[in-house]
């Protein structure tokens, strides 16, 4: 009969049936939320929330993270190629014709052919040895607060205080180079409130600790509060620019480890070359900055000894700008020479004031000379008048060479603009640091010949943006794929 539910046994039997359990509100849809249930929006939330704390959220760069028309529904959108996601991924990028990881870097074919489960240990192996960092300074903080408190009643044996890893001492991975080239800036890139952005890394912190106890002072607070005369002095910038370059390195292992553990060269203008030769394994980071103490305070006292000066000029070739130098060494006791190979047509001299001077007026009015300044650095380095300075490195660096070891990797020399690698024995390396300092540096043909070796990535580690300004007037190509690493 229709409207009449059948009758049943348990209809007949009085028997009603009810739910074991009500509905839960969690699939109840609510009304401010376009008919999703509260199940639905927990979800959609739910990978920006840990134990009640909301969680950090980093777009990398060439990425957009845009809101869905779910609310509460977040999606990442590609710049370059439109793809959406739901989170930042490799892309396959169609200009370039290679793939590229999320932050827009060119992946290794080493990378691409690498077995899915060994690229995930790789990504989180920073993270791993980050902790593992942060862990050990905290032992080590811990071991010093307790040295620092009132000794128990009952003697107890002591305890071995645990220090962080050098940073220096990373373990050389067994797998090939990457063509990527660190590059280390000298004296002349320093400013006040360098080190604000990584002095706060754990392998940062431990070197800065290390340091004040070698040098005597809190090279840090010279770094962060200056006075800007007292940083550019050759025997405080030198240390600050050794440490801030090898700061750099930190800062790019903490972000990309591979680029720093398998880079395939290494080159540091001047001063940097002792950071080079520092991430290179040759000097240890105590033995390293001992040196440059030392190199810093002998340049000092040799550019005190006279009035000197150096300059900066641009446009001229460098038979022309040397010829120049000639004319301008009126006297016996007149010095000027080029000092620095920077880019093409691009220099710095030095010398003794009045030649210097004179090489200023008659570089400016010479046709094609498109700059000729003077610059604040006030010593006459990489020429003659660095000899008392060189004899005294060169007895520093021959005390040491029992600590010193062959380089890791590819080392661009200052001197002769080309490569030392693996198997170089540290005395060679000593007599080409002490001619350093008396000779033009060659780093443009530096360079060059890295890119004639394959390499083609470039990161500056350390202060300012000088070396990559300069990378641009070498080769536009490497410009392009160099990245700045500021401390």
């Amino acid at each position: 009969m229709p409207g009449v539910e059948p009758a049943s046994h348990k209809s007949r039997s009085g028997i009603r049936e009810e739910p074991a359990y009500a509905q839960s509100w969690m699939s109840v849809p609510f009304d401010d939320y376009d008919g999703m249930t509260q199940q639905q929006y927990q979800d959609s939330v739910g990978p920006f929330l840990r134990h009640g704390k909301l969680v950090p959220i980093e777009v990398p760069k060439g990425w957009r993270r845009v809101e869905s028309s779910r609310p509460g529904k977040h999606l990442y959108v590609h710049m370059a190629s439109g793809a959406i996601s739901r989170f930042p991924k490799e892309q396959f990028d169609c200009k370039q014709e290679c793939w590229v990881g999320k932050d827009g870097t060119k992946l290794a074919d080493e990378e691409l052919k690498m077995h899915p489960e060994r690229r995930v240990m790789k990504l989180v192996e920073p993270k791993v040895a980050e902790a593992a960092l942060n862990a050990a300074a905290a032992r080590k903080d811990a071991a010093e607060a307790a040295a620092a408190a009132p000794a128990p009643a009952v003697a107890e044996a002591p305890k071995q205080e645990a220090v962080a890893p050098a940073p220096e001492e990373s373990v050389v991975s067994a797998q090939p180079p990457l063509p990527v080239a660190l590059m280390f800036p000298g004296q002349g890139s320093q400013y006040v409130n360098m080190m604000s952005e990584a002095k706060d890394l754990p392998a940062v912190k431990s070197m800065l600790r290390r340091a004040e106890g070698i040098l005597g002072y809190d090279i840090l607070e010279i770094c962060l509060q200056g006075p800007e005369s007292k940083l550019e002095q050759t025997r405080y910038c030198q240390p600050a620019m050794y440490i801030g370059g090898l700061a750099g390195a930190e800062k790019l292992k903490s972000q990309q480890r591979e680029k720093v553990e398998r880079c395939q060269a290494l080159a540091g203008l001047s001063l940097g070359e002792y950071t080079a030769l520092t991430v290179a394994g040759v000097f240890d980071f105590e033995t390293g900055l001992k040196i440059v103490k030392l190199r810093g305070e002998a340049m000092q006292e040799a550019a005190e000894a006279s009035q000197q000066s150096m300059l900066s000029v641009a446009g001229l070739s460098q038979e022309k700008l040397s010829a120049l130098c000639k004319e301008c060494c009126e006297a016996d006791s007149d010095v000027c020479q080029i000092a620095n190979f920077l880019f093409p047509n691009g220099f710095s001299c030095a010398g003794t004031s009045a030649a210097v001077e004179r090489l200023m007026a008659k570089a400016q009015s010479t046709e094609g000379c498109l700059q000729a300044k003077l610059l604040k650095t006030s010593g006459g380095f990489h020429t003659s008048l660095m000899l008392s300075a060189r004899e005294k490195l060169l007895s520093a660096l021959r005390d040491v060479e029992g600590d010193m070891k062959s380089p890791k990797c590819d080392v661009y020399m200052n001197l002769t603009g080309k490569k030392i690698s693996k198997g170089t024995k540290p005395a060679e390396i000593i007599d080409m640091l002490g001619d350093q300092l008396i000779s033009c540096v060659q780093w443009e043909p530096s360079i060059k010949e890295m890119i004639k070796d394959g390499v083609t990535e470039f990161y500056e580690c350390g202060p300012m943006k000088q070396l990559k300004a300069m990378l641009k007037r070498i080769d536009a190509n490497a410009f392009k794929a160099a990245t700045s690493v500021d401390v």
